[in-house]
């Protein structure tokens, strides 16, 4: 069976749409117009990142490691693009490698923070702040990662309105965290998200606009999409934007994962 590439959801806001008014490309941008305090700001931004010196210190590593990245993805593209540019294989399984680095690290951040945040909010639901500020506040000096989360579900405690602000949070997070998530199981076991009976063989290509590694997002027969490192990064970077997305958006996208064939039938 062949496989099938399906459409993107609108929520995706992908950069390298066709406009379907006036039939031009959204490029990306270049990347040295593309500062680290974007990425920084954008992961920053998430409530409560910023309190944990460990998170918030991965944000920066990752924002650092992104601007590397775009410098050595626009070598890769040159030297592609360009007969008189040296091609060095060594530099192109090093891209690789650190593109995969990259990933893992961002679903990381992302994955941690998430399961921080959905925390509070299920303790601030059903009561039970209290009683885990007490249990976390009574760790000993050394657990410098329990008495960090008491101090941050004091905060929830303290100030009532930060409960809303994560579950915001939550939601705009949605679709860049399952996005990483997406491509991360691909590469990191080989399988489909969800699937453990799937195997998948990631074999990534080049981004014709940056440069990046591109990989296929599939389920089953169906090629859902293709994602690059680049696109992941400037979908974080999206984070930026304090829009929450509506249910509709949330459940289009993962109606979109599921990455069902398309029926022809009249």
């Amino acid at each position: 069976m062949k496989r099938l590439l399906v459409i993107d959801p609108p929520i995706l806001n992908r950069h390298y749409q066709v406009s379907t008014e006036s039939g031009a490309y959204h490029i990306p941008r270049h990347h040295e117009e593309i500062e680290a305090h974007e990425l920084v700001t954008a992961l920053g931004g998430l409530t409560l990142l910023r309190d944990d010196l460990a998170l918030s210190s991965q944000a920066f590593n990752i924002a650092t490691v992104d601007q590397f990245l775009m410098g050595l993805e626009m070598d890769f593209l040159r030297s592609r693009m360009d007969e008189d540019t040296h091609r060095d294989p060594t530099r192109t399984i090093f891209l690789g490698a650190q593109t995969e680095m990259w990933i893992f690290a961002a679903y990381e951040l992302m994955r941690s923070w998430r399961e921080r945040a959905k925390l509070a909010i299920k303790l601030a639901e059903h009561g039970g702040l209290d009683v885990k500020i007490s249990h976390l506040a009574a760790k000993p000096s050394w657990d410098y990662g329990s008495l960090t989360v008491s101090r941050q579900l004091t905060r929830v405690r303290d100030e009532p309105g930060l409960v809303q602000r994560l579950r915001d949070d939550v939601l705009r997070s949605h679709v860049p965290f399952h996005l990483l998530e997406w491509v991360r199981v691909q590469l990191a076991k080989h399988q489909e998200p969800g699937n453990a009976k799937s195997f998948v063989r990631s074999h990534p290509m080049m981004d014709r606009w940056t440069g990046s590694l591109n990989y296929e997002l599939t389920q089953g027969p169906v090629i859902a999409t293709t994602m690059s490192r680049r696109e992941l990064a400037d979908v974080l970077r999206g984070l930026n934007d304090p829009a929450v997305p509506s249910k509709e958006s949330i459940a289009s996208f993962d109606e979109f994962r599921k990455a069902k064939p398309p029926s022809f039938e009249a």
